[in-house]
């Protein structure tokens, strides 16, 4: 009788087996995607046609969108750098794959040898490949299958250019591969990780940061080839020309090859009765800052949508600047996170579990391994140790899972080593070493008192048996510090009896004794006098 899992895993590579053997873009029917050059639609970009690159893609036409949204990220220095940025910061992080809660010994299979395949690969390149999905709003890596023995198991996966899909036209959530046909070929189950990234709600070809970026990249370019304009002209008079009111047209075109000369070279030659002028430009540089001020403008505004603020991506004007820096990289922790949980799904959905499933027979998602990077939001070690002893000492009752998360200390594995804490010291070795303060000091501190026998005979036991127990206690303190554990050092103060001197000790003892009886004598015997 064939087993529910063999059952399952037969009826997942059966439709799928073809994604299992080769790649969908070898397949010949589209094969001229990788034959096709970008068209770069920024070049004479204006706004008329950047609304129907626009327009198009929302209508399933995502080529040029694609292309315009690649070279914005690749001409802007801004745009490129900040989304640089994030991608960065979140594939640096340390990753880990761990068993779903609960997980029995074929899950725990799973997430073993799905960390043993994400050891072999790039995982910094793949998060920085779902990282263009920020801009995009999407990206689709596509899966190589290989196999070892029985085990089925994913090498790096490969991004595919965005400008090599299309939106199926009768569902705008539907990325297909373009053929030659009207709805384009569909992804393989299996073949693809179909990442979304919603950078911000809506369909598929607006749901990328780079629609909202495209505006202030389009008025920053007039603005600065405006401003290079001006600038060739930065600083010179106008040169204006007169002529008489008879001048023949050969005239005035000698005169106009004068002025121009003239601004060129500085020199030049008229006719007589022909004059130039030199007039200077009343605030000539008004007009350089209204353009620095619409470039300074898209530049914010790329800042903002991207990191969530302008001070993580360059410096502030002003005073606060600090305190206000510190409020931007909290918004823009804010979106890292937020990508980390979105990179997180996509991995554990359409890696991880088809791993589990094709290799362990894992049918349910929410039991596949899952997938985390560790942003490091961990408390203060300091402050967490200080703290926690006092809470505990409450009575409040902290779970194990919650100290590792809020530490980022992870928890031993069984066999793993783990780090020993200091041997504490034995509950009596305080008390060994808090020998009593001399009765001379005590004395001092309070108002003098008659001694009455009974303290005298305590101060001369003190005397006469101080040095029997210093000795004894230095022997015993250096038991204590080289025992490892109470058996050892019962046994080692067992074999060190016979040792201890003794004779000392137990004939103050006894002279005491004798002492206290007779005092107790002579003050019954004083009692009845009275």
């Amino acid at each position: 009788m064939v087993s529910p899992t063999k059952k399952y895993r037969r009826n997942l590579i059966k439709p799928n087996n073809q994604a299992l053997k080769e790649q969908q873009t070898n397949d010949a029917r589209i094969g001229q995607l990788k034959r096709e050059f970008a068209e770069h639609p920024t070049k004479g970009l204006t706004p008329a046609r950047l609304y129907q690159i626009l327009e198009a893609a929302e209508q399933g036409d995502l080529k040029a969108q694609s292309e315009l949204f690649d070279d914005m990220e690749e001409k802007d220095a801004q745009i490129g750098a900040d989304l640089g940025k994030r991608r960065q910061l979140a594939a640096e992080l340390e990753w880990q794959i761990v068993p779903p809660d609960g997980a029995n010994a074929q899950e725990k299979k799973a997430a073993e040898q799905a960390a043993e395949v994400f050891s072999g690969i790039e995982v910094e390149d793949l998060i920085l490949d779902l990282g263009t999905g920020i801009g995009h709003g999407w990206a689709n890596l596509e899966l190589p299958w290989q196999r070892d023995g029985a085990l089925r198991y994913i090498e790096q996966p490969t991004l595919r250019p965005h400008s090599w899909f299309r939106l199926h036209p009768d569902d705008q959530n539907c990325i297909t591969l373009r053929d030659h046909t009207a709805t384009g070929a569909e992804l393989w189950p299996l073949g693809w990780v179909q990442h979304r990234h919603r950078a911000k709600s809506g369909y598929v070809a607006r749901m990328g940061l780079h629609r909202m970026l495209a505006w202030p990249y389009l008025f920053q370019n007039y603005a600065l080839g405006d401003l290079a304009q001006l600038l060739e002209i930065y600083g010179l008079p106008a040169r204006i020309g007169t002529y008489p009111r008879n001048a023949t047209e050969k005239e005035k075109a000698t005169l106009l090859r004068a002025v121009v000369t003239l601004g060129q070279n500085a020199a030049g030659i008229i006719p007589e009765g022909m004059g130039i002028e030199f007039k200077e430009a009343a605030g000539r540089g008004a007009s350089a800052d209204l353009y620095k001020t619409m470039m300074d403008w898209c530049e914010r505004a790329k800042a903002k949508a991207i990191l969530g603020g302008t001070l993580t991506s360059g410096t502030g004007e002003g005073t606060n600047t600090n305190a206000l820096g510190n409020v931007h990289e909290r918004g823009q922790t804010s979106l890292i996170r937020s990508d980390v949980r979105q990179y997180a799904g996509s991995i554990g959905k359409q890696i991880l579990w088809p791993m589990a499933a094709l290799n362990y027979g894992i049918d349910k998602p929410s039991r596949a391994p899952r997938f985390y990077l560790d942003c490091g939001e961990t408390e203060d070690l300091e402050r967490l140790s200080k703290s926690l002893p006092t809470i505990v000492d409450m009575g409040v009752k902290v779970p194990m899972w919650w100290f590792h998360e809020k530490s980022g200390i992870p928890k031993a594995a069984k066999d793993e080593e783990v780090l020993m804490p200091k041997a504490a010291p034995s509950p009596f070795m305080g008390a060994l070493r808090q020998l009593p303060a001399p009765p001379r000091l005590a004395a001092l501190r309070q108002d003098v008192q008659p001694m009455t026998p009974a303290d005298a005979l305590a101060e001369q036991m003190q005397r006469q048996g101080q040095g029997d127990i210093v000795e004894w206690l230095a022997r015993i303190e250096a038991m204590l510090d080289s025992a490892e554990s109470l058996e050892e050092f019962r046994e080692m103060l067992m074999a060190a009896q016979p040792e201890l001197e003794e004779a000392g000790l137990g004939e103050m003892i006894g002279d005491a004794l004798t002492a206290a009886q007779a005092a107790g004598r002579s003050d019954i015997e004083d009692a009845a006098d009275e």
